[in-house]
């Protein structure tokens, strides 16, 4: 049996199809139901019922299951521990970031590591959210700035900061003072950030606006904070900015109060406590420090 077994078991039990699982893995279907019943035939059970439309796990493979996601999980992490230890080796740290960190956090863990460290090789990710966090899993990162906070035994997290989120447009768009009803953010253009470039943004913004509900042509989506800032600043629609980006928008575009208050937004640092590299210890304990004062 190898690992690649149970990662197609695992994806045609998530996917209760072999079809769609075989799109997933980039496999083509006749290949993945014969390694399927290659599978089964080692394990001496029928781990799926083929009898319905869809693919359903059997009592077998159900039990199966449970234990193939703890052999899924400690092969990743048996990879992230050599990783880890060839980079404690190496003298590096890797360490991913979102935009807001570069300004408010980035400057402080890199002066205190030039000033403990000054032959450590360091490595800056800028990624998203979930970019990061899956490159921390697989020990690709020793350390992630995002907006999540990770429930995870193995990993912990610092809170950095939280910033307010303002509603921003042109001022050619909202010329008056008058305080603006979100619901009227329906007969606008909205900027906004995809959900998967950052999920928390798009989810604390969704709870009250409802992307799904506005048309089509209405919500001008982006990947990246630099696209974010320049369609503001053309007055192409109206937006939402945490704090640290109003820095970054032109005179011609103000912040525009509204009739409900607005979410915040958190920002963590999140890392493997298990990890021994002394870089990242260094890096804690200065950013530790600095929340606690």
């Amino acid at each position: 049996m190898e690992l690649r077994h149970l990662r197609y078991f695992m994806t045609v039990a998530q996917e209760q199809s072999f079809t769609k699982a075989a799109e997933k893995l980039f496999t083509a279907q006749p290949s993945l139901s014969q390694q399927i019943k290659d599978l089964e035939q080692e394990v001496g059970v029928n781990l799926f019922d083929r009898s319905s439309r869809k693919v359903k796990l059997t009592e077998e493979g159900q039990a199966f299951l449970i234990y193939a996601e703890k052999a899924l999980e400690n092969a990743k992490l048996a990879v992230a521990a050599a990783r880890q230890v060839a980079q404690q080796k190496n003298n590096q740290i890797h360490i991913g970031f979102l935009n807001v960190a570069e300004l408010k956090v980035m400057p402080q863990i890199l002066a205190k590591l030039k000033k403990t460290m000054p032959d450590l090789k360091i490595h800056l990710h800028s990624l998203t959210c979930m970019e990061q966090i899956q490159r921390l899993k697989n020990a690709e990162l020793d350390l992630c700035i995002t907006r999540f906070q990770l429930d995870h035994p193995n990993f912990e997290n610092i809170h950095l900061l939280t910033e307010q989120l303002n509603l921003v447009a042109a001022k050619h768009l909202h010329p008056t003072d008058r305080v603006l009803k979100l619901q009227e953010l329906k007969n606008h253009t909205i900027i906004m950030c995809e959900e998967n470039a950052s999920p928390v943004f798009y989810d604390r913004l969704n709870a009250l606006i409802s992307f799904d509900q506005l048309k089509h042509d209405q919500v001008l989506w982006v990947t990246n904070v630099l696209q974010h800032i320049n369609l503001i600043n053309m007055g192409m629609g109206f937006s939402f900015a945490p704090d640290y980006l109003l820095r970054f928008l032109n005179d011609e575009v103000k912040v525009i109060q509204t009739d409900r208050p607005l979410p915040k937004l958190e920002l963590y640092a999140t890392f493997n406590k298990n990890s021994q590299n002394p870089a990242l210890n260094i890096i804690t304990q200065a950013l530790n420090n600095t929340t606690s004062t």
